[in-house]
């Protein structure tokens, strides 16, 4: 039995000893779980700020976009009623053409008729 009690010192002597090691690995295991909490803790407080930046920048850009939109049908407005307008310019100036050809006709006949009272007056002294 003296083989036996010497096998079950050293047996208790290395479960002691793997009890310690455990205890130590669990310690050291623990630190890095606390060291891993603490950086995404702080990883998390870095990010809102920057994230609120993101969200500010996004609301910056839609506002440009909406804004340039908003321009954008602005001129195309403005573009649609010049053409309008042109349009219409054509249109009047066609009708321009056909009141000045009446409108000459009206100044011929009225230097006609100052011609013929010209020559009857002239025609009245003689």
């Amino acid at each position: 039995m003296a083989l036996v009690d010497i096998f079950l010192v050293i047996l208790i002597i290395s479960a002691s000893a793997l009890c310690i090691f455990v205890i130590i690995y669990l310690k050291k295991i623990s630190e890095n779980v606390e060291a891993a909490r603490k950086d995404i803790h702080q990883l998390i407080e870095n990010t809102v700020p920057v994230l609120e930046n993101l969200e500010e920048v996004t609301r910056r850009a839609n506002k440009i976009v909406t804004e340039a939109e908003n321009y954008w049908d602005e001129l195309d407005r403005s573009i649609k009623n010049l053409r309008a307008k042109f349009t219409n310019l054509t249109s009047v100036q066609r009708i321009r053409d056909a009141q000045n050809q009446a409108t000459d006709i009206i100044r011929n006949i009225r230097a006609f008729v100052k011609g013929i009272s010209a020559f009857v007056q002239e025609f009245k002294r003689r």
